[in-house]
C-alpha cells in the first residue's frame, strides 16, 4: 500500500509536469505519523555536522552554540546540546536536518515513494519550527523538489522561472533582482499536502504566525544532458581517432574541430551510447533497508498483511532487466512476474501479491519471495 497518493502515474507525471510546471496535490497522505516524535528520533541518530544540520534564525546560528565535540572512550564524537537547541527553537528558529532519510526510516520511505513516482534517485531535508521568521528568502532550487507538508501549515508564493533549469553552480542569490512581480501560485500547504516544483521556479515560504510547521523537501537527482556529454567525453569519445589530433594553431585546426564535432554528434545520437549512459546511472543507485537475519535466514513464515517493496526507484514494468544496488539482474518466470508487479506500485501485501499467482504453491511462492529478499531485491515489512 502507498503512503503517498499522488493521483498520477509515472508516465503522466514525467510527460505533463516534470521540469515543466508545478504540481499541487492536496491531502495525498495521512500526516498523523509524521510529527515532532519523528524529528526527535531522527535527532538521536543524526550526524550534527555543519553539512548535515542547521539552525536558522534570521541567518544561520553558529553550530558551536548548540553542538559540542568530545572524546568518548577514545572516539571523537559530536553531541547536540539539548538545552541550547531547545532555546533556539523556543525563540522561533528553524531546525534543518539535511539527508534526514539516512537517520529516519519514516522519512526514508517517503523519499523512496517520491523516487518511485519520478523514476529517479532522491534525498530529503526536513524543516521544522515552532513558529517564527522565514528560514529562507525568495529563491530557486537547482534540483526539482517535492515538498511534503508533515505538520502544521505554511504559506507559499510561487513565481515563474527567469532562468529555467539551473544547475548546481547557478544559484538564485546571483539573480535576486529578477524575482517576478506576478505570482504564479499562492497557497497554504496543509498537513498531508504535496507540492512539486521544477528547478528554477522562484518560491517564497512564510510561516503562519503562531503555527508550528514541519515539512520535508525531497530533492530529485536526475542525470542531465550535460552529464551525458561529460560521461561520453571520458568513456566513449577518446576511442575515436577524430577526437585525438592536436590543435597547434596551424592551418587545418578548424577542419579538425569540424570533423570532431561531426563525429561527436554521430556517436552521441547512437541509441547504444545513450543506453550505456542510462545503465551507468542506474548502477549508481543504492537503497538502504533494514537487516532481517531472524526472519529471512530462519525461514519465518510470511503473514498475509506483510508488506513487500521493491528496492529500486527506477524499476519499470517495461523491462525484464533491472539494477538493484549496483547489480544488473535479469529474471524469468514467476520471479519476473513478482518484480513486474512490485515495479508498478510502491508496495503490496503478501496476500495481494499471492492472489495474482493463484497457480503457485504457497511454499514455492514464499520461497521465491525469500530468495528476492535475501538478494536485497525486495524489502519485507512484517505486519505487527
Amino acid at each position: 500500500m502507498n503512503v503517498l497518493d499522488f493521483g498520477i502515474d509515472r508516465q503522466s507525471f514525467q510527460t505533463d509536469y516534470f521540469e515543466r510546471t508545478p504540481f499541487h496535490r492536496k491531502a495525498c497522505f495521512d500526516s498523523e505519523p509524521y510529527s515532532w516524535e519523528v524529528i526527535d528520533k531522527a535527532l538521536l541518530m543524526h550526524d550534527p555536522s555543519r553539512e548535515r544540520m542547521k539552525v536558522l534564525n534570521n541567518g544561520r546560528v553558529d553550530p558551536e552554540d548548540y553542538v559540542e565535540d568530545f572524546i568518548d572512550i577514545g572516539i571523537r564524537r559530536r553531541r547536540i546540546l539539548k538545552d541550547r537547541l531547545y532555546q533556539h527553537l523556543l525563540a522561533g528558529a528553524t531546525l534543518v536536518l539535511n539527508r534526514i532519510e539516512l537517520s529516519s526510516p519514516e522519512m526514508h520511505e517517503l523519499c523512496m515513494q517520491v523516487g518511485r513516482l519520478v523514476g529517479a534517485q532522491t534525498t530529503a531535508n526536513s524543516y521544522a519550527t515552532l513558529g517564527g521568521a522565514p528560514a529562507t528568502n525568495a529563491h530557486w532550487d537547482t534540483h526539482d523538489v517535492f515538498i511534503l507538508q508533515l505538520a502544521g501549515r505554511k504559506k507559499w508564493k510561487i513565481f515563474a522561472p527567469t532562468f529555467p533549469l539551473p544547475i548546481s553552480n547557478q544559484i538564485s542569490n546571483d539573480n535576486k533582482d529578477e524575482l517576478p512581480k506576478d505570482v504564479f501560485l499562492e497557497t497554504s500547504l496543509e498537513a498531508g499536502d504535496a507540492l512539486y516544483l521544477p528547478r528554477g521556479w522562484w518560491h517564497q515560504v512564510t510561516p503562519i504566525d503562531g503555527c508550528e510547521t514541519i515539512h520535508l523537501t525531497v530533492a530529485i537527482h536526475t542525470p542531465l544532458v550535460l552529464d551525458y556529454l561529460v560521461w561520453a567525453c571520458s568513456n566513449v569519445l577518446p576511442n575515436f581517432l577524430e577526437l585525438r589530433p592536436s590543435l597547434l594553431g596551424i592551418e587545418g585546426d578548424d577542419r579538425r574541430v569540424a570533423t570532431a564535432v561531426q563525429k561527436i554528434a554521430e556517436v552521441l545520437n547512437q541509441p547504444a551510447t545513450l543506453e550505456a549512459f542510462r545503465d551507468r546511472s542506474k548502477e549508481r543507485e543504492r537503497v538502504i533497508t533494514p537487516f532481517q537475519i531472524n526472519s529471512l535466514l530462519k525461514d519465518r513464515a510470511f503473514a498475509p498483511l506483510d508488506l513487500l517493496r521493491i528496492n529500486s526507484r527506477s524499476a519499470s514494468q517495461s523491462t525484464r532487466t533491472h539494477y538493484f544496488n549496483g547489480r544488473r539482474l535479469g529474471f524469468e518466470g514467476d520471479l519476473a512476474r513478482i518484480i513486474e508487479l512490485l515495479a508498478s506500485v510502491a508496495s503490496m501485501t503478501w496476500v495481494e501479491l499471492r492472489n495474482t499467482m493463484p497457480g503457485a504453491d504457497d511454499a514455492v511462492f514464499s520461497s521465491l519471495l525469500r530468495t528476492l529478499a535475501r538478494a536485497d531485491v525486495i524489502e519485507v515489512v512484517h505486519a505487527t
